[in-house]
């Protein structure tokens, strides 16, 4: 490989390699080669610039031996130029036959345009024959018989004209679901390719696919992390935005999580790998996503449905002609000019289109048909905590009661709250380590959990209840008037409250705050000008706290103390009047009012029952995503209802022209043809490389 040396300082190197732009050199190769050198301390390689900077010990030969170490090494590249997929290849090879034989036409015997113009047209003839076997009536068998007529009566270049605009549509909708499949790989980073991991106290190159987990992977900066793990050694700054959605570069260092596909921009850390392959989020992504084309939009069924009903009218148009006029050649215009292809064609591309979109602004979107639910929804509803909020509150005070002590009233509750997974709970906990109390596992006995109220246990031969009023008073007759005063003071400041019983009494109460979120109110307004005017809140806190959030963010509807069964009943009531509902949601509690919905959206940090139950699942942080994917769903119906007017017009403009004798069958068709792929590409046009 050919190098030269930019700039030397006594221990620096920087050094400028001949390597490719595309497909760019694989980093950690580069600086895994130099880094075993005598006296280098340092290699960092960027592919981009193809600068190469080392830091040495200054040892005389060092940098002789750098050099020369460079001009022998092979450089592997990340990926080879992808080959086109077999459908992909196989259709385009169809069109450029298609289109030579068209050309040529001219240059050929007239005793061979008829052979010429049937093989070209073989493929669509054996596709409509085939649906005749199988009676369907379908665009298959309309397509088939426009080309037969053709030849039938000689128009040997009309046949071969609609021969290869046909495969041009076939190919149009192939390469865009293949690339946007690709890009869809490429945007969320799946790990392919190879990687270095320690091995046997030295370094060795293998295979994303054959890491394990528990192996140390070793990434350095411009490279990629392939697994899902922990930082067992090195501080780096790592590009996240393709799972998280963050802008800018977190930095990581031993005991933080990192995810695959996301890239070192500087710095060189070592991973455990914990999730590896198919079990990395990235590629959990990406399969909901390859998946989510079965749920298709009702606009895509109803188009399916109406091409397909339409081809008998065709059929029925052609003979009322031939009959009225005697006139074989306009007959065959109502059979080559018809409203089905271009129908079929164009609402799946823009339903796929919008998709992607959307998957690049950090919302994924599980169906066409949440695209469309997205788009006409009217009633967006949310639930409070770790939604509107910040999902990681704090506890302000803890108030013991009927003779316990402070220390031991959270100390109980953070034994019991640390196996719960939800925001309150982690508050507990965080509050009692950061007092120093121990809470021992093994010191109470099973916990039984009740969804939305709380948590029971044994501690000390005692049962102690954690949770909410509703809880430990009234399904479990504890008295709680001893605290009513502490509790209305706290309850008017908008906290939220947690109880703590034990035996046949209340302990004490842990008054709890969760900070609305700091784009929660920008984001509600954003919502308002998007269309919707009408946002509902639902939450299990007081009727206190609830009052205080709805009024700072703005929300005029909302329902305190509200349990899973609640806020699915709020849901099954607002869609029985009509209304097109959203549910915006992120705990367990939340999952069975996002199945109900009819579009139930889950946060990035959610309960995985949570992300599991919802449509549509925002990949970062931010809530602005939601209005963006509500303006793409709105923007893919209006441009399939522009489709339609398109389609309707232009063929039936053409049609009657036909009929007229204003334009001869090998013009309709063209002109018919042409008209589908224009429809198809007016489709993509959002359609933008990530």
């Amino acid at each position: 490989m050919r190098s030269s040396l930019v700039h030397e300082l006594p221990g620096r190197l920087r050094i400028e390699l001949s390597v490719p732009r595309s497909p760019a050199p694989d980093p950690s190769f580069v600086e895994s080669s130099l880094c075993v050198l005598p006296g280098v301390e340092h290699v960092s390689f960027n592919p981009r610039s193809g600068r190469l900077t080392v830091r040495h010990n200054g040892a005389i030969g060092v940098r002789d031996a750098l050099l020369k170490e460079l001009r022998e090494l092979p450089l592997p590249l990340r990926a080879t130029r992808e080959r086109e997929p077999d459908g992909v290849a196989r259709k385009k090879r169809a069109v450029l036959v298609s289109g030579a034989l068209l050309a040529a036409r001219p240059l050929f015997p007239a005793a061979l345009q008829p052979l010429l113009a049937f093989y070209g047209s073989l493929s669509i003839l054996g596709k409509g024959a085939s649906a005749v076997v199988h009676r369907r009536l379908n665009a298959e068998v309309l397509d088939a018989t426009a080309v037969g007529v053709a030849m039938g009566v000689g128009d040997h270049r009309t046949a071969g004209t609609i021969s290869f605009l046909l495969k041009l549509g076939g190919y149009l909708e192939e390469w865009t679901k293949q690339k946007s499949s690709r890009n869809l790989a490429e945007m969320f980073c799946r790990g392919e390719g190879w990687a270095w991991i320690r091995r046997d106290g030295g370094e060795a190159q293998v295979e994303v696919k054959d890491i394990a987990a528990g192996d140390l992977v070793v990434v350095r900066a411009g490279g990629r992390i392939p697994v899902d793990g922990v930082v067992a050694e090195g501080e780096a700054m790592v590009h996240q935005s393709c799972i998280t959605g963050e802008p800018f570069p977190v930095a990581k260092r031993p005991g933080i999580a990192v995810y695959a596909g996301t890239v070192l921009s500087e710095g060189r850390l070592v991973v455990k790998a914990v999730h590896v392959g198919s079990e990395t989020k990235v590629s959990k992504i990406v399969k909901i996503i390859q998946e989510s084309e079965s749920f298709k939009a009702e606009a895509q069924s109803h188009a399916e449905r109406l091409a397909d009903r339409i081809v008998p009218y065709s059929f029925l148009l052609s003979g009322l002609t031939y009959a009225l006029t005697g006139n074989a050649l306009r007959a065959a215009t109502a059979l080559m000019v018809d409203y089905s292809c271009a129908i079929k064609l164009s609402v799946p591309l823009a339903i796929r289109t919008a998709m992607m979109d959307a998957s690049r602004r950090g919302v994924l979107i599980k169906g066409g048909r949440f695209i469309e639910k997205m788009a006409r929804a009217d009633v967006f509803v949310f639930d409070k905590t770790g939604t509107l909020t910040e999902a990681r509150p704090d506890v302000v005070d803890v108030i013991p009661l009927n003779g316990y002590g402070r220390d031991f009233l959270l100390t109980c509750a953070a034994c019991v709250e640390e196996h719960f997974p939800h925001p309150v709970a982690s508050a507990v906990v965080r509050k009692a380590e950061k007092e120093g109390l121990l809470h021992a596992e093994e010191a109470h006995a099973t916990l039984e959990y009740v969804l939305a109220h709380g948590i029971a246990s044994q501690i000390g031969g005692k049962r102690i209840l954690v949770g909410s009023r509703h809880f430990v008073h009234e399904d479990n007759g504890i008295h709680v008037e001893c605290a009513e005063g502490a509790i209305g003071e706290l309850t008017g400041k908008g906290h939220s409250i947690l109880y703590v019983a034990i035996g046949e009494e209340l302990a004490g109460v842990i008054a709890v705050e969760d900070p609305l979120r700091a784009d929660a109110l920008p984001f509600l307004r954003s919502l308002k000008q998007a269309g919707v005017h009408r946002v509902i809140m639902l939450t299990g806190d007081g009727a206190a706290a609830a009052k205080r959030a709805a009024e700072e963010l703005g929300i005029g509807e909302y329902h305190a103390q509200t349990f899973p069964d609640g806020k699915a009943e709020v849901i099954r009531e607002l869609k029985d009047r009509g209304h097109v509902v959203a549910m915006v949601g992120d705990g367990i509690n939340d999952s069975p009012a996002l199945s109900l919905a009819d579009v139930g959206i889950a946060m990035k940090h959610g309960a995985d029952i949570a992300r599991e139950a919802c449509d549509v699942m925002l990949l970062g942080e931010r809530l602005e995503r939601i209005v963006d994917a509500r303006k793409i769903s709105r923007k893919a119906l209006s441009s399939i209802r522009m489709n339609y007017i398109y389609i309707m017009s232009i063929n039936s403009s053409l049609i009657v022209l036909g009929l007229a004798g204003a334009l001869t069958s090998s013009m309709s068709g063209l002109l018919h043809n042409t008209a589908t792929v224009a429809v198809a590409l007016n489709s993509l046009r959002s359609y933008r490389p990530p």
